[in-house]
Formats: structure tokens, sequence, C-alpha cells
């Protein structure tokens, strides 16, 4: 896509989403890595909102597959620095380090597009949004161990919930703590909602004014997103580091 026809939009909604990741995950890691009590609280009232935000990210991200010219690369590229992520919070979050969060999920759905692409063509965009759209809503609570919501939900068996691996696909183990935890039951269908509504994008004739780029300041952390996302949590530590030597915290 031209210079001219990027959707600056969708960067700057993007570039929202990852102020408000960068936010809450400074919250988290003053309060639950250096122990500050207002910083715990603050985090735990905004862990109702949160999702809405991690929602929308990961929905442009499947918009921006229909916009990529190499799902296949991007994807690779994006789960090589997902496992630096990882590696990177077993040394300073070891009790409940990122083993599969945004990441790994959007690098796994990368993936898994750029291989099925010719199939999920054939499925029409607005009956793909639908499905799911109503997949997600169904799986949310798949890490809770039960689909739908109570209580009118579906109790899944608990065997699943025994074997740590399975925890890729929602079926957190009770025992177990991850930070930054998006497992594919259910956001990989909040991925594929913003494929198939990327899809209805590019089929409609849309308006001038979402080419425009009205807050610079989203539109630029949107538009260099992945590099936000692997410097932040690093540079977040490391000035709460150098500040609690100081006693500061």
């Amino acid at each position: 896509m031209s210079a001219k026809k990027r959707i600056h939009l969708l960067d700057e909604i993007r570039g929202f989403c990852v102020f408000c990741m960068v936010f809450d995950h400074a919250l988290f890691t003053l309060g639950y890595v250096f122990y500050h009590g207002f910083s715990q609280k603050m985090f735990d009232i905004l862990a109702y909102i949160s999702p809405l935000f991690a929602l929308t990210f990961v929905l442009i991200s499947g918009v921006s597959c229909i916009l990529s010219r190499n799902n296949l690369n991007r994807g690779i590229k994006i789960l090589c620095a997902a496992f630096v992520v990882t590696l990177f919070s077993l040394f300073i979050m070891s009790d409940a380090p990122i083993i599969f969060g945004v990441l790994h999920l959007l690098g796994c759905c990368a993936v898994f597009y750029a291989v099925t692409e010719k199939l999920i063509e054939k499925i029409p965009a607005s009956l793909g949004l639908v499905l799911c759209l109503v997949l997600f809503v169904l799986t949310y609570n798949t890490d809770r161990g039960y689909l739908g919501f109570e209580p009118l939900c579906i109790h899944l068996p608990q065997k699943l919930y025994e074997q740590e691996f399975l925890m890729v696909f929602g079926f957190r183990p009770p025992y177990s703590a991850y930070s930054d935890y998006f497992p594919l039951l259910p956001w990989m269908f909040a991925f594929f909602s913003g494929v198939f509504a990327g899809r209805k994008l590019k089929e409609q004739n849309l308006p001038e004014g979402i080419y425009k780029s009205r807050v610079p300041f989203f539109s630029l952390l949107g538009t260099n997103a992945f590099f936000v996302y692997l410097v932040h949590q690093p540079l977040i530590f490391g000035v709460y580091y150098i500040i609690s030597l100081f006693g500061g915290l």
C-alpha cells in the first residue's frame, strides 16, 4: 500500500491500544514486581477494561494481515521476537513469565493465515466475521473451565487442564501463573474476525477521512507497534530498577 493510501485511522487506533498496553504493563511491573501497593490497586481496577483494548489491538492485527504482502515472514519474525520476550520474562518475572503472550498469539495466527489463505478466501467475509465473533464470545471463558457465560455455560472436562502444554489453547492449569496471557482460545477468533473485517474494508469505497492522520503521536506508536512492544518492558523494568537503587520505590 502506498504512503498516500495508508489507513492512518487504523494506525492511530492501534497506537492508542499500544499506549494503553504500555501503561498497563508499567502498573503491573511497578505493582507486582516491585510491590508498589497503589499500582497494584490501579492495575486491578483497570483489569476490568483492559480486555477491550486488547480485543481492539488483536482485531486490527487481523486486519493488517489483509494489508500485508508476506504474512509467513511476518509471522515467523513475530514468533522469534516472542521467544526473546519469554526468555526476558523468565529472568525478571520467574513467578509469572510470559509463556504465550500477545506476540505468540499474533505470530501463530499470522503463520496459520499464511498457510491457509486460499482456503479462508473461499469463506464469505460477512459469514466469517459473524462466525468468528460468535466463537470468540463462546470460548472467552475457556481458561476458566467453561464455554459461554454463567449461569448459561458448558463446563469443559477437567483433564484438559492437567497438561501444561495445552495452556496455549486456553486450558490453563489452575496452579499456574502467566503474565500477558493470550491463548488461542478465544483470541484467535478475535484475530480472524479482524481478517474478515479487513476483507470487507477492501471491498468497500472507504471515506477519504480515514487516510488522514489526526493524532500523529498515536499514529507513530501504531506504525511502530512491534518495536514498541519489544523495548517497552525492558525499559520500564530498567527505569524502575534504577529508581529502586536510590530508594525511590
